[in-house]
């Protein structure tokens, strides 16, 4: 299907699916258009839920879902098992991919007979304290969206209503704003802000913004592995290129959250061009041109051999 055709069905679905008046459902992605009996809010907005030990379906939500493991979920996450990056990625992560954008992610890796969250027992979760940002948020979900018109970015939630989830026949009232403050959400979307970002982008860009292998490797390793991104800036030759302020620089050496606060500024400038607080060092462009034009130089020498043994072949046969 040509992206003409994909626009078109696209546009076509979202006509048939909601009025284009109203603007915040018109640009929803798909997928969170099509999630079961989703309602929009907005944080000012209230729902009625509440959950807690001994409601009947205690622990349901917890089995067969997708975890996608966001970085500050990540560290969070470590810190609490005193697990490295590689121990916690090899006992208890996938990688994974968002399908629209190809972005690289960890999953959260479910028991295979039971399709249980590893974390959870009969009594409940067992690193509550520093369960991850979805969990916190059941049964909202927060997403961001880009609107073509105004192209920036806006945050907006969506209330699911599963039918196995008893919590929502609780008397419990809630606006949006207060569960997130209460779950701790607030803080993790801070803090995670630089990746939705990058997320929404690429997923935004389409086939516009191709990334390569490498970048596509950069992006997992900023997403799920602080060390190895902190080894990419301190022993490879990001600081001959780049000038970074002494504190910043300090603050990478040891803060995981401000290195990958950092890394996704940095790769959202190399990917989208976007604006960044850092200075390339004297000389680093005259040095990128110079290669660039030998890399042409070379990419014509061989097209010229090429055509001349073409010719050869010719006047051969």
């Amino acid at each position: 299907m040509s992206d003409s055709e994909s626009k078109k069905r696209d546009e076509e679905e979202r006509v048939e699916t909601f009025d284009p008046k109203d603007q915040e459902r018109y640009y929803m992605p798909r997928e969170v258009r099509n999630i079961l009996k989703p309602v929009y809010l907005s944080h000012k907005d209230e729902m009625q839920f509440r959950c807690y030990p001994g409601i009947s379906c205690f622990n349901a939500c917890c089995n067969n879902i997708e975890i996608i493991l966001t970085p500050y979920d990540l560290i969070r996450l470590r810190r609490r098992l005193n697990k490295t990056v590689e121990e916690f990625l090899y006992e208890y992560a996938n990688p994974g991919t968002l399908q629209k954008g190809q972005i690289p992610v960890a999953v959260m890796r479910m028991d295979e007979e039971t399709g249980r969250c590893p974390f959870n027992t009969d009594e409940g979760c067992t690193v509550y304290e520093d369960r991850p940002v979805s969990c916190r948020y059941y049964p909202i979900g927060m997403a961001m969206m880009r609107k073509q018109d105004q192209g920036q970015e806006e945050s907006f939630y969506f209330l699911i209503k599963e039918d196995f989830c008893k919590g929502h026949k609780e008397s419990k009232r809630w606006r949006v704003e207060g569960w997130r403050d209460d779950q701790g959400a607030a803080a993790y979307d801070e803090l995670n802000r630089g990746w939705m970002e990058m997320v929404l982008k690429r997923r935004s860009a389409g086939d516009m913004a191709k990334t390569s292998l490498q970048l596509t490797e950069m992006i997992y390793m900023a997403s799920t592995n602080p060390d190895a991104f902190r080894r990419f800036v301190f022993e490879s030759t990001f600081l001959q290129r780049y000038e970074l302020d002494p504190k910043v620089e300090e603050a990478l050496k040891h803060d995981d959250v401000a290195l990958t606060r950092f890394a996704f500024e940095w790769l959202k400038a190399v990917i989208f061009g976007d604006r960044i607080d850092m200075k390339i060092r004297d000389g680093v462009l005259e040095e990128s041109r110079g290669n660039l034009a030998k890399k042409a130089a070379l990419l014509k020498k061989k097209e010229a051999a090429r055509k001349r043994r073409e010719q050869e072949e010719k006047e051969e046969f």
